[in-house]
Formats: C-alpha cells, sequence, structure tokens
C-alpha cells in the first residue's frame, strides 16, 4: 500500500533545517568570503520557506521512495559521503574530481551503456566545472578550500 504524502511541505521542511544547520555552524570569516555562503543561506531558506508556503496553500501529493532504487540513493548517498571524508586527505580538487566520476558512472550505468569515450567526455566537463569553482572560491572569493595531500 502506498502512500501519498505533501513533498511540498516536507522538502520545504528539510531544506528549512538544512539552511538553520549551515547558519548555525558558519563561522567568521572575511567579508569576501562569507557573501557566497550567505546568499545561498538566505536562497535556500527563502525557497524553503516558499516550499512550505506552497505546500499549505496548493499541495503537491506523491508517493515517496517508489521511483527508482533504494539501493542507489543509499550507494549514492554513500559516495557522497565518502567523498566528504575524503576532502581532508586527497584535497578538495582531487577527491571532488575523483568522487564526481565515479558517482557519474554509477548513476548513468542504470540508463545507458558507459563507453570509454562517453565516460572521457563527462569526465572533461567534470574537471572542468570543478576547476571553473575551485577557480571562483580559491582564486577570486579568497575563500579557503580543504587541502590534502594533494590541491
Amino acid at each position: 500500500m502506498s502512500r501519498e504524502y505533501n513533498t511540498d511541505y516536507i522538502a520545504g521542511l528539510i531544506g528549512l533545517i538544512i539552511t538553520l544547520f549551515f547558519k548555525y555552524f558558519q563561522e567568521d570569516v572575511n567579508r569576501l568570503s562569507i557573501m557566497f555562503p550567505n546568499a545561498i543561506i538566505i536562497i535556500l531558506g527563502c525557497t524553503s520557506v516558499s516550499l512550505i508556503i506552497k505546500g499549505f496553500i496548493k499541495p503537491t501529493r506523491s508517493t515517496l521512495f517508489d521511483v527508482g532504487s533504494n539501493i542507489r540513493w543509499i550507494v549514492t548517498g554513500l559516495l557522497f559521503f565518502g567523498w566528504v571524508i575524503a576532502i581532508p586527505f586527497l584535497g578538495f580538487l582531487v577527491s571532488t574530481i575523483s568522487f564526481f566520476a565515479l558517482i557519474v558512472f554509477y548513476l548513468s550505468r542504470t540508463q545507458l551503456k558507459v563507453t570509454k569515450g562517453r565516460f572521457l567526455i563527462w569526465l572533461g566537463v567534470i574537471v572542468v566545472e570543478v576547476l571553473f569553482f575551485y577557480l571562483i572560491f580559491a582564486k577570486v572569493l579568497h575563500a579557503p578550500l580543504p587541502e590534502g595531500m594533494f590541491i
């Protein structure tokens, strides 16, 4: 028996909890470094409150976890947890590129055959995206990123 839930309300509450968590554990750093995290916290908070309001006014009801594989989202969650653990050892750049490539490979296998050429294209996209954000945070915003054995 599948039960339908007000997913707008649930997503809004989870988003609000995450917003409060990040706001509570936010550290005092220089003004330029804190601008982006503050903006994200405000955007996440506003979006979460909007979802909660929408959940009361015009709720979207659907069943939870009835589409896809429960094993897949658990493995993906564990991979993200492993990424967070690896950052202090490998460094932000190396661990992010490595784990995102692993996650993309794992998740894409469910929909299509992963060829060497296709994976190399994805790896290129991952490297460009991660380098872009790394350069923005490290060089423009001067936000300290975790360093490990590598960059």
